[in-house]
């Protein structure tokens, strides 16, 4: 045997080792995109938030002039980002989960319960944008506004409702994509 024999590798080694994907479809192409798309409109609206409650902080100090209704602003603003990034978390795995009582699972167990999790996750979410959107029409019945500026509030639970059903779409699809991955693993 020569030495350049020895040095080749095989074709099971030389395969790079990369986690299977699964086919991008007009579906999955669809709920990432949608899911990315919140996220930076959410990050926008942190951004903004960021900037108004400086503005507000100079303004106090300076001429005493905060910026006004800024903590009922920071309030909804908040509530609406927050539920913005929540499906981009699910499709990125970014949820925190407690391992302790799996630890010692075999991994189809772990499977299983992963799964029961993002089905969970599918319909809690899915009821809880139903139940926001009949708040929402409820809100607007009523009139009610906030204190400072008397903005309706249901003008906050606009971008809640669908990144809630998103949340819920995206929670069966990360289910299927992992059943899927797991099969072609």
């Amino acid at each position: 045997m020569t030495h350049t024999q020895d040095a080749a590798p095989t074709a099971a080694a030389a395969a790079p080792q990369h986690p299977p994907r699964p086919p991008e479809g007009a579906v999955a192409g669809g709920v990432q995109w949608a899911c990315k798309a919140m996220a930076v409109l959410a990050g926008l609206m942190f951004l903004l938030e960021a900037l108004m409650s400086a503005a507000s902080v100079v303004g106090r100090a300076l001429f005493n002039a905060p910026v006004p209704g800024d903590y009922e602003l920071v309030q909804m603003l908040s509530a609406m980002g927050i539920a913005m990034c929540l499906p981009y978390c699910q499709l990125k795995k970014g949820h925190v989960f407690v391992d302790f009582f799996t630890l010692w699972a075999p991994a189809g167990l772990k499977r299983v319960l992963d799964s029961v999790a993002a089905l969970l996750l599918a319909i809690s979410s899915f009821v809880l944008a139903w139940r926001v959107w009949e708040g929402m029409q409820e809100m607007r019945e009523y009139g009610e506004a906030s204190m400072v500026i008397e903005l309706p509030i249901w003008w906050g639970y606009i971008p809640v409702v669908p990144a809630l059903a998103l949340l819920g779409v995206t929670a069966l699809y990360t289910l299927q994509r992992d059943w899927r991955n797991q099969e072609q693993a």
